[in-house]
């Protein structure tokens, strides 16, 4: 590889990155076959036919604005309004230019100026490229996230109708792989509520500051546009529903590397769930399962297997995002008034909303069709014989004994039960101590991790009550 890209690029060389971004760093769109109507909602917004379309709009708004205030003859304007059509753009010819070119604004100017004759001496007049990617990305974004936002209350709505129905229901909860403490499916549900209750704000905090659009020139001076530069700006982009950036923007990416980043955060904790879910659908716990759809996770060899495959999707999809959200943090690191950090974004900006979206759609469909077995719950808690509750114990004998005497007891009663023929019941009965302060009923009831749960029930309360108050 070049040193030159490795040098412009020294923290991206883990992890293969930095290939898959070099292999695309030609242009700084998705080049796809003409035809977006069978593409995933997602993948059309951020096509190079939306991207091209938007184009288009950016240079009719430009031209209309100019011709108003007297920077371009009326006629032109009136010309590109007329002619400057997305579908006249040739996508393979604009994709072999923009390999050359490096950019496809280029190329994509030169064949919408001849599709406009004489008119086309006057597109793009006093714009630059940057003007028209960071703007497109700007209309892209601000798109995607309510659409994201939708998703995630759909989410929360739906997590919150399970800790509802399973707010009571028992079951183990688990520290490091092993029996910790009875909890119930409510509570562990809320548990998955309560990061995408604050993901929910973090998102309404971003809708409130939406991503700027950008027409600022070569080098952001609008130098180009004479006196009548701010205010064809400002016109500019309210036609094109942009905030208008204080300054330019090309050489400041932390608002999408901010975006990015929480949509790293979301998937992250969308991995949460679906790896919980996965493992809880071992063979050897079995408490979950996934929905049962046609052959969905079905195996190729083994008859008898079904795949956690939707909770393997989104952890996998995350993984990618939080990969783009590391490679972002790159982009921001422009040098001087622009460099080449700028074609990272590119890059990572719609692979992020894409795999964020399938983590969102994936999720609720795995929690419309999430198989609860209780039974298996509940006979799970009795694995280890009730040391699950054997803090209970502890706890009971601490007034009478001191919390570290009757600690090391029933460390050692557990130590000892863990042996063939033992129960810990008949072992902590058999304690002088421990019987002293506990009868055999007491322990019995002590050791019902029915009996254990503490305030879990009014706790999955306050998480609905979040939520429900918020739709």
């Amino acid at each position: 590889m070049d040193s030159a890209w490795m040098a412009v690029f020294p923290s991206l060389l883990h992890g293969g990155l930095l290939i898959s971004i070099v292999v695309s760093i030609i242009t700084t769109t998705r080049f796809e076959p003409p035809g977006t109507a069978s593409m995933p909602s997602f993948e059309k917004l951020f096509s190079t036919h939306a991207t091209v379309a938007f184009f288009v709009e950016y240079e009719k708004a430009l031209a209309q604005v100019q011709a108003e205030r007297g920077l371009i003859p009326s006629w032109a304007a009136e010309r590109i309004a007329r002619d400057a059509r997305a579908a006249t753009v040739d996508l393979p010819s604009l994709e072999r230019a923009s390999g050359q070119v490096g950019f496809p604004v280029a190329p994509f100017v030169r064949q919408l100026a001849h599709a406009c004759g004489e008119a086309g001496e006057y597109l793009h007049w006093g714009s630059t490229t940057q003007d028209l990617l960071l703007s497109a990305r700007a209309r892209q974004i601000n798109t995607a996230l309510p659409r994201l936002e939708r998703l995630l209350a759909g989410i929360l709505e739906r997590l919150a109708i399970l800790a509802a129905q399973y707010r009571d229901t028992p079951m183990a909860g688990r520290g490091f792989g092993g029996h910790a403490l009875p909890i119930t499916f409510g509570l562990k549900l809320s548990h998955w509520m309560v990061p995408l209750l604050r993901h929910a704000d973090r998102m309404r905090a971003l809708l409130a500051r939406p991503i700027d659009g950008e027409l600022a020139g070569a080098m952001g001076t609008l130098a180009s546009m004479g006196a009548e530069a701010l205010a064809v700006q400002r016109a500019v982009l309210d036609r094109l529903e942009l905030p208008v950036p204080l300054a330019s923007a090309s050489s400041a990416r932390d608002a999408v590397a901010e975006v990015i980043q929480f949509l790293a955060l979301l998937t992250a904790s969308l991995a949460k769930i679906a790896q919980d879910i996965a493992h809880l659908a071992w063979t050897e716990i079995g408490e979950l399962a996934e929905p049962t759809a046609g052959t969905a996770g079905m195996s190729s060899t083994l008859p008898h297997k079904a795949n956690p495959i939707l909770s393997w999707q989104i952890m996998a999809g995350a993984t990618l995002v939080q990969r783009n959200a590391d490679a972002m943090i790159g982009a921001v690191r422009q040098e001087q008034e622009r460099s080449g950090h700028g074609f990272i974004e590119g890059r990572v900006v719609p692979e992020a909303f894409i795999e964020s979206h399938a983590c969102l759609e994936k999720m609720l469909a795995l929690l419309d069709g999430l198989r609860v077995d209780t039974g298996r719950m509940r006979r799970n808690l009795d694995a280890t014989g009730g040391m699950i509750v054997a803090e209970a114990v502890q706890m009971a004998l601490a007034p009478s004994l001191g919390r570290l005497r009757a600690h090391d007891l029933v460390h050692q009663a557990c130590a000892e039960s863990v042996k063939p023929g033992r129960v810990l019941l008949d072992t902590l009965a058999e304690m002088p101590e421990v019987h002293a302060a506990l009868s055999r009923d007491d322990l019995r009831r002590l050791l019902d991790p029915c009996r254990y749960l503490g305030s879990a029930g009014a706790i999955v309360d306050r998480v609905v009550g979040q939520v429900r108050a918020r739709s």
